[in-house]
């Protein structure tokens, strides 16, 4: 399973929103991490504002879940 699968399945198993992501990454992390960041990792390969999805955001969510919801 790649990031950006993982990540989307995070999103879906706890119902949250690209947004909540956004700010939940941000809270573990301490750092910034807009919605477009969020959207851009999981966008479509083939699109130019497609990023891949890292791996430390997709701790750093994990985390957040565990810390904050």
């Amino acid at each position: 399973m790649s990031n950006q699968e993982a990540f989307l399945a995070l999103l879906k198993d706890h119902d949250l929103t690209q947004a909540r992501a956004a700010e939940l990454i941000c809270k573990q992390t301490m750092r910034p991490c807009s919605v477009r960041t969020v959207r851009s990792w999981l966008n479509d390969p083939s699109k130019p504002s497609s990023r891949p999805c890292p791996g430390w955001a997709l701790e750093a969510l994990k985390a957040a879940i565990v810390n904050f919801c």
